[in-house]
C-alpha cells in the first residue's frame, strides 16, 4: 500500500463534512435508508478497497481507534 506521510484526516474535513456525509444522508432519505446503514455500507466498501490495496486489518483497526481519539478532541467532533 502506498504511505501518504503528512496527510491528515483534517486535510479533508471541509469535503468530508461538505459534501461526503451530505450526499450520504441524503442518499439515505432518497432511497429510505436509515443514514447509519448507508454510512456503514460506503465505510465497509472503502475498508474492503483500502484492504485489497494492502491495508492490513491490524492498521485499520488502529486507524479508526485513532480518529476516535482525534475526534473527540477536536472542534469538529462533534458533527
Amino acid at each position: 500500500m502506498t504511505v501518504y506521510t503528512g496527510r491528515r484526516v483534517e486535510d479533508h474535513q471541509d469535503y468530508l463534512f461538505d459534501e461526503l456525509l451530505p450526499n450520504l444522508v441524503s442518499y439515505a432519505g432518497r432511497s429510505e435508508t436509515p443514514p447509519e446503514v448507508v454510512v456503514m455500507a460506503a465505510f465497509l466498501s472503502l475498508a474492503t478497497i483500502l484492504q485489497s490495496k494492502g491495508l492490513g486489518r491490524e492498521t485499520l483497526m488502529e486507524a479508526i481507534d485513532a480518529a476516535a481519539l482525534q475526534a473527540g478532541e477536536s472542534e469538529w467532533g462533534a458533527h
